[in-house]
């Protein structure tokens, strides 16, 4: 009787952690095309949000990245992967006007994203910014295909 209460109790806690991984997967990027060079328009990014892309490299790989709007007008961009917790491979969520690193849970402001807090950073990602337009090299690209 003791082993069949435990069979089930390990069947619960399996499933909870099945739930919980696909309600907090991040599945809902906009995918770029690749191999090469990427533009992404970004005229309709407003100050303060944030928008998360796919771009899928020669091996099949998916490597994610965000693109986001200070109130300032500037866009940055970052891996979605943190330079601490990336070996999870979970990323952030975009919440208002921030990310939040889905391991440690620390809050990123959307202005100063590519701040650490301790050895827990964004990994930045370059772009060139052309009037609305957001080009990322695909070597820069590839070049984080570690954290994934």
């Amino acid at each position: 009787m003791r082993t069949m209460r435990l069979k089930i109790l390990g069947g619960v806690i399996l499933a909870a952690g099945a739930a919980f991984l696909t309600l907090t997967a991040n599945s809902d990027c906009t995918m770029v095309p690749g191999p090469g060079d990427v533009a992404v328009n970004v005229s309709a990014l407003r100050p303060g949000s944030a928008k998360l892309f796919c771009y899928t490299d020669d091996a099949g790989r998916r490597l994610r990245f965000i693109l986001a709007r200070g109130n300032d007008g500037k866009v940055h961009s970052v891996f979605d992967a943190c330079r601490q917790c990336f070996t999870f491979h979970r990323g952030y969520r975009v919440v208002g006007n921030e990310l939040i690193c889905r391991v440690c849970g620390n809050h990123y402001p959307i202005a100063h994203m590519t701040d650490g807090k301790a050895s827990c950073v964004p990994a930045s990602l370059p772009h060139e910014d052309a009037s609305g337009v957001v080009r990322i090299k695909s070597a820069d690209l590839k070049a984080g295909h570690a954290l994934f």
